[in-house]
């Protein structure tokens, strides 16, 4: 999460956390851990074709491991 002049690609993966914290913070566990599905397969997706420059997919990626470590230890 970059601000200003993020690439589509960033912008797409910034919507989709926000639906995940959205469903984190509303304690909706099958949400959550659908919208996290959906991120991981659109990172992985840009990852593969090179869509997202280094440091964004660093930050994206630790922030995947960080929010998978997050939905194992997520209680409703």
């Amino acid at each position: 999460m970059f601000g200003f002049g993020k690439s589509k690609t960033a912008k797409q993966l910034d919507e989709i956390l926000k639906s995940l914290q959205l469903a984190f913070e509303n304690n909706y566990k099958d949400n959550a851990r659908a919208n996290l599905k959906k991120f991981e397969e659109a990172y992985r997706e840009a990852v593969a074709v090179g869509k997202l420059c280094g440091k964004e997919e660093q930050s994206y990626g630790q922030m995947l491991a960080e929010l998978q470590e997050r939905l194992k230890n997520f209680r409703h």
